[in-house]
């Protein structure tokens, strides 16, 4: 009884997560995003700001990659 109640259980938990579709990748997770992309659009006087939801890897990666020329463009300026 009380296998078939956990299961029940975390089926349920799992249906209440939702999901999101990496901005990078595509790749298509359940839970929350592990970061946010950073997109600004001019439109006429206005800038539009759009935080698109990123999975683990993507979101390390551009982040490391940021922070790489970062460090590239203080050593070289």
């Amino acid at each position: 009884m009380r296998g078939r109640a956990g299961r029940r259980m975390l089926a349920e938990v799992r249906a209440s997560e939702s999901t999101y579709r990496c901005d990078a990748c595509g790749l298509e997770v359940r839970g929350a995003p592990a970061g946010r992309g950073l997109l600004l659009f001019p439109r006429g006087d206005e800038v539009v700001r759009e935080e698109p939801p990123l999975c683990e890897k993507c979101a390390l990666a551009i982040s490391l990659t940021a922070l790489h020329r970062f460090i590239e463009e203080e050593e070289e300026g």
